[in-house]
C-alpha cells in the first residue's frame, strides 16, 4: 500500500497551532480516472488551504489513472493505493486512516461541493444526529426518455424523502461512526448503513446556515436498458442487506397510494406508467438472475462517467 502526501490539511511544516479540519471525506475510487478529479475538485475548489477538509482516495485494484489524478488534483489529500478491488474493503481501510469527525462517504461520480459537505457536517454534530447527507440531484442531462420519466416519479418516493442517507453519498457523526464499526461484505454499503439508524436519527440538509442550497449530484445510468440492469444488482444488494444484515430500521415497502406524491409534484401519467414498467422489468430481471444461480457481481455504468468535466 501506499500513498501520498499524509500532512493533514490546514498544518504546514513549523506552525505553532494545528489547525484541525472541519470533516473528512473518504472517496473509494475503482478505475475511476474521467470523474475523479471532477470529485474531488467539487470539494477543494475555492477553499483556502486552512479550511480543507482531510481528504483519503481509497483507491482499489486500479489499472488506470486513477491513483495519479487524484494526487495531482488533491495534493493534500492522502492517496491510498490498494490491491484488491474491493468498495467495501477500500472504504474500510481509509476508514483506519481518517482521524476527523464528521466523516463523509462519498462515490467518486458523485459531485459535492465544499459548502454542502459543511453545512450537513455542522448539522452532525447536533446532539442525537448519527447520519446525514445534503439533498439529492439527478442530472439527467444526457438521459433517454424513459430514464427522466423513471426519476421524476422515483425522487418522490419514500426512499428519498424520508431522510435518504446514500445515494453515493453519507456523513456520519464520530457516535454515528462508532455504532456501525466495520462495514460488512455487502453490493449496498449505502442501505446497509441507512438502516443502522432510526428516522430520527438521520437528516437530510437542504440549505446551509445562510439559506443556500445544499445538496450533492448523481449521474444516473444514461438508457433505459442499464438502469434496468443497475437496478436488478441493487435489488440483489438490498436483500442481502435484509437476510444477513437484519435491523428494525429498514425503510417501508413503497405502497401504490405513494405514487400519487409523484402526480402531485408536476409527474404525468405517462412518468408514472413508465416507472412501474421499469420496476416490472427489474423485478423480473433480478428473479431470472436468481432462478439460474447467477452469483452477484458489481455493475457500474461506464456512460455515465463519460465527462468533459
Amino acid at each position: 500500500m501506499s500513498t501520498g502526501d499524509t500532512e493533514p490539511a490546514g498544518q504546514s511544516e513549523g506552525a505553532a497551532d494545528t489547525v484541525s479540519p472541519p470533516f473528512s471525506v473518504v472517496i473509494p475510487a475503482h478505475n475511476e480516472e474521467p470523474v475523479i478529479a471532477r470529485c474531488l475538485n467539487a470539494i477543494i475548489n475555492g477553499v483556502a488551504a486552512q479550511d480543507l477538509p482531510e481528504i483519503i482516495v481509497a483507491a482499489n485494484g486500479c489499472t488506470d489513472r486513477t491513483v495519479e489524478i487524484a494526487r495531482e488534483t488533491a495534493p493534500s489529500a492522502t492517496v491510498l493505493d490498494l490491491p484488491a478491488g474491493s468498495k467495501v474493503i477500500a472504504m474500510n481501510a481509509a476508514n483506519t486512516h481518517a482521524t476527523v469527525t464528521p466523516r463523509f462517504f462519498l462515490d467518486a461520480d458523485v459531485q459535492c461541493d465544499y459548502r454542502s459537505l459543511l453545512a450537513t457536517a455542522k448539522v452532525l454534530r447536533e446532539p442525537g444526529v448519527m447520519a446525514a447527507s445534503p439533498r439529492l440531484k439527478m442530472d439527467l442531462r444526457g438521459c433517454d426518455r424513459r430514464v427522466r420519466a423513471y426519476y421524476r416519479v422515483w425522487r418522490t418516493q419514500p426512499y428519498v424523502q424520508d431522510r435518504l442517507v446514500g445515494s453515493g453519498l453519507f456523513g456520519l457523526s464520530a457516535e454515528g461512526l462508532e455504532r456501525i464499526g466495520t462495514i460488512p461484505p455487502t453490493f449496498a454499503d449505502d442501505t446497509w448503513v441507512r438502516t443502522r439508524f432510526s428516522y430520527d436519527e438521520r437528516r437530510n440538509v437542504a440549505q446551509d446556515e445562510n439559506g443556500a442550497e445544499a445538496y450533492f449530484i448523481v449521474t444516473p445510468p444514461r438508457t433505459a436498458a442499464d438502469l434496468v440492469r443497475i437496478e436488478a444488482r441493487r435489488r440483489i444488494g438490498s436483500e442481502q442487506v435484509r437476510v444477513l444484515y437484519p435491523s428494525p430500521h429498514n425503510g417501508r415497502i413503497n405502497r401504490p397510494r405513494d405514487l400519487r406524491a409523484a402526480l402531485a409534484d408536476g409527474a404525468s401519467i405517462f412518468d408514472v406508467v413508465i416507472y412501474l414498467g421499469l420496476k416490472a422489468a427489474v423485478l423480473t430481471r433480478y428473479r431470472w438472475n436468481k432462478l439460474r444461480g447467477k452469483s452477484p457481481q458489481w455493475v457500474r455504468d461506464t456512460k455515465a462517467r463519460q465527462t468533459t468535466a
